[in-house]
């Protein structure tokens, strides 16, 4: 049973390169293969991690013809309208993204807009311009380039490990053409209703019960026996006691003190402008609960953000917030691009060891939510502007789908002002139970458990369509 995965970026990295996925894959009798487009730094980390895995190549360059863009941009539209509908939630718009640089992207996105909302109103439509796009996709250059790499995996099946990436369409295209079985799995948990879903597949490995009626229902093409159930191994890390430290060894490496109660503040990228303020924040009220109990900040920055916009902040409060950054490397200048950077296996021990010695989380509507919860710990939310009068309104992010979720339950703690930041902490270090007490049924409707077999179900369910008769 010979498996090739396509590796679009850093992130699949952590998640399944480095988690049990592989070697369970090998338990089933899979012989692994990666078609990548990460580099080659990554590529050696990897094999440090996975020595086993020696069929290793890159995906030939590709860039979307003008066609194929404007068609796969079109139903991008087109499906983020419908989407709005069916499921009465206007901030769905929110994940349009028209501002292209550069005039040729300007008009090609203003062209998606006008052709997706006229092919809106017929889902059969919609369907055409899939059909449309893999057809331009299979014309490209690079089917033969891909052609020739088949030749020498000669997979039995092939398995995508970001839905979105458009550099796994041609693969996807070959595959098809040679009646090769398919699967991706769905990365996150709020990426259903991005209408971000590329290529089509024999299989769709989701986190939840949750997450596959989304799928079956914005995408009805997609039949409910397609989609198994799995979970995410992005979370059995927390089970792994090879990556546990004692609490001791961790905060004494990093300048924190063992026995004060920590507080992680994890922050999003670039493209959540208020992340600086929320520490700044968080630092001022900190410092104005008397020093004998003042909790200490274990800050954990977005793997992507390498920017400086935190550096005053925490020469500011160097006293009791402490940075420990993950571990990722970057390998160009493109700094908020998840293609060109990629975790350490280092980095795993980092993040198992600040969720594991870590009393409480706090940040802006973060899946860090769930980590905590793996280990029964509280979160807040912030949920105010910190900015006032600006564009950018942190209640509407609130409004997104994936929060939904959240319906008739008591999953986390919010902040709505800074005034409450000090009061909040201290409220929730004091008497965890009684803060976001349903976290693990948020997280139970969120992601299949038991969290520890994720990477077993997948396994098993690619040897079971690679044996079966199609």
């Amino acid at each position: 049973m010979r498996v090739l995965l396509i590796v679009p970026d850093g992130v699949g990295v952590r998640n399944y390169l480095y988690s049990s996925f592989i070697t369970e894959l090998e338990k089933q009798g899979g012989e692994v293969m990666l078609y990548h487009q990460i580099s080659e730094k990554a590529i050696q980390e990897i094999k440090l991690v996975q020595p086993n895995i020696v069929f290793i190549k890159q995906i030939p360059a590709f860039i979307e013809s003008p066609k194929a863009r404007l068609w796969r941009e079109s139903n991008v539209y087109a499906r983020l309208l419908r989407n709005k509908k069916i499921l009465s939630n206007n901030s769905i718009m929110a994940f349009w993204n028209n501002k292209g640089k550069g005039w040729k992207k300007r008009i090609l996105l203003e062209l998606s807009e006008l052709l997706g909302f006229t092919i809106s109103n017929s889902y059969k439509a919609v369907l055409k311009v899939d059909e449309l796009y893999e057809k331009e996709i299979a014309r490209s250059k690079v089917i033969s380039k891909i052609e020739k790499d088949f030749d020498i995996f000669n997979p039995d099946f092939v398995l995508n490990l970001h839905q979105r990436a458009p550099i796994s369409a041609p693969v996807i295209v070959v595959a098809k053409k040679r009646k090769i079985k398919t699967a991706t799995v769905i990365f996150s948990w709020d990426n259903v209703p991005k209408a971000r879903l590329i290529s089509r597949y024999n299989r769709y490995f989701v986190w939840s019960e949750l997450m596959k009626s989304e799928l079956c229902l914005l995408y009805p093409e997609i039949k409910d026996d397609n989609v198994e159930v799995v979970g995410t191994p992005q979370f059995e890390f927390y089970f792994q006691n090879k990556l546990f430290r004692s609490k001791e060894d961790f905060f004494t490496e990093y300048g924190l003190n063992p026995n004060k109660k920590t507080i992680c503040f994890s922050a999003n990228d670039s493209t959540s402008p208020y992340e600086k303020n929320y520490l700044e924040d968080m630092g001022d009220e900190i410092a104005k609960i008397p020093e004998e109990i003042r909790p200490q900040v274990l800050f954990r920055r977005c793997p992507v953000d390498k920017s400086d916009r935190f550096d005053k902040i925490l020469e500011k409060y160097i006293d009791f917030i402490f940075p420990i950054d993950p571990d990722w490397k970057q390998e160009n200048n493109n700094k908020e691009s998840f293609t060109t950077i990629y975790p350490l296996y280092n980095d795993l021990q980092l993040l198992v060891n600040t969720v594991k010695h870590s009393d409480l989380v706090i940040n802006f509507g973060s899946t860090m939510a769930h980590d905590f919860a793996v280990y029964d710990k509280p979160c807040l939310y912030l949920n105010y502007d910190p900015i006032d009068n600006s564009i950018y309104k942190v209640s509407n992010v609130y409004k997104f789908q994936h929060f939904k979720s959240l319906s008739g339950l008591d999953a986390v703690g919010w902040i709505t002002n800074k005034s409450e930041i000090g009061d909040k902490i201290k409220k929730t270090l004091e008497n965890s139970n009684d803060v976001g007490k349903d976290r693990k049924i948020w997280m139970q409707k969120i992601v299949q458990y038991p969290l520890q077999e994720c990477s077993y179900n997948i396994a098993l369910e690619i040897k079971r369509l690679c044996t079966s008769v199609s």
